[in-house]
């Protein structure tokens, strides 16, 4: 049995108005100071007690018993989950502050007075028996307390799950099954095509996307040691920025806009803000408050008053038709809409005007050091007889985007740069905690699989760099600039 519609347009729009289900990969433990946690959780008892009506519980539950406390459970988790998000596109942290938890609480009204409360529980439903679901398929026997807890799925909870196991187990999708003397929870066979219709919906709406764009941000805005990891691991990185501004055309005088400017390495030690002088003005945005923050302190410390940080996307960008002369992003692309990206800096640049982009393309993974050392994240997409995802371009696309969006004169370069693969820790920590390298493979596992995985990864660097020559431990990176004149 599975009791959820199609919800297309309702997460669609659940996306769109910034509420969340689950922080995901966020830190787990408490997440609120007790006065936050009372604040949310009164909230969601005192609606939950006098705002659900039987035409509710018809809607969601049909003639299936009803677990009275999984109507605040969901209101709460929703509330929180949003709170968290607010405080992490806000801030760059995860302290949740009262403002954010009473703001939380107005969006989640806002959108039951669009849709009605079911809507909104039949979307948490879907989403956490997602989460459960895709972990028991994954591991196929889970400990009954484990699964009650969260522990290997959705650690970050601070509630019991006790509820939705039995409810899913009413509804034929778990199973409990004894093992050894041990309770174990099984997803079953109708529990299997269920799991399939969910992710269906769940990717179809964008859902999933969403949540992996999410989880990029999350683990950027937490990426504490970007630039000190950069110069280690990207010998020749200062180099290319330096180049990629002369390649841009950038003059004194120009007005810039800078996409994906991070802590500013283009903006200052690349040399962007000394091109273009006083007399110009350069614009940073990035989407990591964090970032931005950081950004924001050096200059400060440097004096330079013709350059401002933004927060802000790519894809929505708040400036009027035809504003700079240039408008340039170092190793951003490929973590964006591309075309939606394209056409954003088509329409802020003057006629005449330059559109540029560096960014890395797909690599040759087939190094013997490489395939060894990253075989669990290889395996993974091995299974399904396809080549990793990865967010990385082939070199033929973005030249391509450009040429589509109306931009002309496009001139491209490829690039080879020796990336270092020597430091096993600060290799897992750089590309895949911190930029999100195969974020795809590991964005649909369960919590506690892609710990494992991270962790393994870690360890198997330790041997492989002990194994291999230090002078074979290092990747031919590929990486291209292209820029195009808006005419």
């Amino acid at each position: 049995m599975n009791f959820f519609p199609d919800l297309t347009v309702e997460l669609q729009d659940f996306c769109k108005s910034r509420l969340a289900i689950s922080p995901w990969l966020i830190e787990t433990g408490d997440r609120f100071d007790p006065a936050i946690f009372e604040i949310l959780d009164l909230e969601a008892r005192e609606y939950a007690a006098s705002n659900i009506f039987e035409k509710d519980r018809i809607k969601i539950f049909g003639t299936l018993p009803i677990p009275e406390r999984l109507f605040r459970t969901a209101l709460y988790e929703i509330m929180s989950s949003t709170a968290v998000l607010l405080a992490h596109e806000q801030t760059g942290q995860l302290e949740v502050n009262e403002e954010h938890a009473k703001t939380a609480i107005q969006m989640v009204n806002n959108f039951i007075q669009k849709y009605d409360f079911a809507t909104l529980l039949q979307i948490y439903g879907l989403v956490t028996s997602y989460e459960n679901q895709n972990a028991l398929a994954y591991y196929g026997l889970m400990p009954e307390r484990e699964f009650l807890l969260g522990s290997w799925h959705r650690p970050w909870i601070d509630y019991n799950l006790s509820d939705e196991l039995l409810l899913g187990v009413l509804m034929g999708n778990y199973q409990i099954v004894i093992k050894e003397g041990r309770r174990y929870v099984k997803l079953t066979d109708q529990g299997q095509e269920n799991l399939k219709n969910t992710k269906k919906i769940l990717k179809e709406s964008g859902f999933l996307a969403h949540r992996l764009d999410m989880l990029h941000l999350f683990q950027f805005n937490l990426f504490d040691d970007f630039e000190k990891l950069a110069e280690e691991l990207w010998p020749e990185s200062m180099m290319l920025r330096r180049s990629f501004i002369d390649f841009a055309g950038i003059k004194p005088g120009m007005k810039v806009l800078e996409l994906g400017c991070a802590n500013g390495l283009l903006t200052f030690e690349g040399g962007l803000a000394d091109r273009v002088g006083p007399e110009g003005r350069v614009i940073s945005i990035d989407p990591s408050p964090a970032m931005i923050a950081r950004a924001e302190a050096k200059r400060k410390e440097s004096g330079i008053d013709w350059v401002e940080f933004y927060q802000g996307k790519a894809e929505e960008l708040p400036f009027e038709d035809e504003s700079f002369d240039a408008v340039i992003g170092f190793a951003f692309l490929h973590f964006t809409d591309c075309k939606s990206a394209l056409e954003e800096m088509r329409r802020v640049t003057r006629y005449g005007g330059t559109i540029a982009s560096f960014h890395p393309l797909k690599v040759n993974l087939n190094v013997p050091f490489f395939q060894e050392w990253f075989s669990p994240i290889l395996e993974l997409a091995a299974k399904r007889k396809e080549p990793p995802k990865d967010f990385l371009f082939h070199p033929e696309e973005v030249p391509e985007h450009f040429r589509r969006v109306g931009l002309k004169q496009v001139q491209h370069e490829e690039i080879i740069s020796p990336a270092p693969f020597n430091q096993p820790e600060k290799v897992v920590q750089h590309y895949v905690q911190g930029l999100g390298w195969f974020q795809e493979e590991l964005g649909e596992l369960p919590w506690r699989a892609r710990q494992e995985i991270i962790e393994t990864l870690k360890k198997r660097g330790r041997e492989v760099c002990n194994k291999f020559p230090k002078e074979e431990l290092f990747m031919r990176w590929p990486a291209q600039r292209v820029k195009a004149q808006r005419c």
